[in-house]
């Protein structure tokens, strides 16, 4: 897919309880709606033919929340990891039916296969104003992320 500066919005709360100078336990909701489409040219093959169509998705969005253990360790480290929950739907259509397949030009929805899974993280402090976050999630598989956060 070859598009560029889409408009999307995202809109989530976090909260997070302090036991004691060490444990504390937080909880997260995020949802995100992609107000615009998404469109690519696509060659498909089905039984040896190759045919082109136009794959037009839509309506775009998601939501997850979740709850997390996070501990406090020596030299400013924070480590956590918890469960969530994700759910994920687009409506999605192709240009031209093509024999064979039943995702055709009618609209199909789209959704993801699973819905729980786990994260485990560690937020560490670099030079001052810095910090590395560090994350890996696993549900129908896992990914791994890090991002840089500077506060000012």
């Amino acid at each position: 897919m070859e598009e560029n500066w889409k408009f999307f919005g995202t809109l989530g709360a976090k909260g997070f309880y302090p036991i004691n100078n060490v444990f504390g336990v937080g909880a997260f909701i995020q949802g995100t709606y992609h107000f615009s489409n998404f469109t690519d040219e696509s060659t498909v093959v089905n039984a040896g033919t190759s045919s082109l169509a136009n794959l037009k998705i839509k309506n775009l969005w998601d939501v997850n929340c979740g709850v997390a253990l996070q501990a406090a360790v020596p030299l400013g480290i924070k480590l956590y990891l918890g469960p969530y929950i994700y759910y994920a739907e687009a409506s999605a259509g192709l240009s031209a039916d093509i024999s064979g397949l039943e995702f055709g030009t009618q609209n199909v929805l789209l959704q993801n296969k699973s819905i729980a899974g786990g994260f485990i993280g560690a937020d560490i402090p670099l030079a001052k104003g810095f910090r590395i976050n560090i994350e890996g999630k696993y549900a129908e598989r896992l990914t791994l992320g890090a991002a840089v956060i500077y506060a000012y």
